[in-house]
């Protein structure tokens, strides 16, 4: 079995084997499905939605601003198109990101997602994206803010660029790191121990091979399988006690997990 929340909006990431603690729920670029993703607005609606933590990807603008965006390239409502390592924060900040149905949305800065979270106790799972030609000075950039908030206990970084984690870890020793992978890995828990990490996030499709679960867990390492929208797959990886589930839904995460416990109004 694997950890689930701890009070005081810890971030679990040491398994143990007898536990009846709670699997926390992580919303996946915020609530996405009741506003546009990984804007203000969503990231709101994930802590009113009783998500325990936020999944969000940050980019960094030509002049050195982190900014929360899945994208490097986004087009807005009006057709304008901004490359975000070309753009600087003024361009992307008048890039109307929103939608017929939900109206008018700004990319928001990482520092402002942070004043948000800093009065709860929700985590911040923040990926750094890279792509072809990775963003110099991310990492440094990040940490800052997040050292900037006093928020280093609740933030745990991810990225699939696993060269940017340890990079990343560098910098910050302490950093509490999760590498992201898509692709079925051998033994990945022994991946995991190589890079001297405490926690994985798989895709979940992944922890259907046999025996996976039962490695990490013997492994002492924390999963947090992405994305689960599927209220049964939901409701198995809670019996397996993963220690969170990263969905696009978590308003009906959190039922699932409520009517799981037997404590649903």
């Amino acid at each position: 079995m694997f950890t689930g929340r701890p009070s005081g909006g810890q971030i679990p990431d040491t398994p143990a084997c007898e536990s009846a603690r709670v699997t926390q729920i992580w919303a996946h670029r915020g609530a996405r499905l009741i506003a546009p993703e990984n804007t203000m607005a969503a990231y709101a609606a994930a802590i009113d939605s009783g998500a325990d933590g936020i999944e969000l990807d940050v980019h960094l603008t030509a002049d050195g601003q982190v900014v929360c965006a899945h994208d490097a390239v986004l087009t807005g409502a009006d057709g304008a198109r901004v490359v975000l390592g070309d753009g600087t924060r003024d361009e992307v900040a008048r890039l109307d990101v929103g939608t017929l149905a939900h109206g008018t949305h700004r990319v928001p800065l990482l520092g402002e997602v942070l004043d948000l979270v800093s009065a709860t106790d929700t985590v911040l799972n923040i990926e750094l994206k890279h792509g072809d030609a990775p963003y110099r000075g991310l990492e440094r950039a990040v940490l800052d803010l997040v050292d900037a908030a006093g928020l280093a206990d609740r933030v745990v970084h991810s990225s699939f660029n696993h060269l940017s984690l340890m990079e990343l870890r560098t910098l910050a020793p302490g950093a509490q790191i999760a590498p992201l992978y898509v692709e079925a890995l051998v033994e990945p828990w022994e991946y995991a121990r190589r890079l001297g990490v405490a926690a994985m996030h798989p895709h979940a499709a992944t922890l259907a091979l046999p025996g996976v679960l039962e490695g990490f867990g013997r492994a002492g390492i924390a999963v947090r399988p992405w994305t689960v929208n599927d209220p049964a797959t939901l409701a198995t990886l809670y019996a397996a006690g993963v220690d969170a589930v990263i969905t696009d839904d978590p308003a009906a995460a959190v039922a699932v997990r409520d009517s799981a416990l037997g404590t649903a109004a």
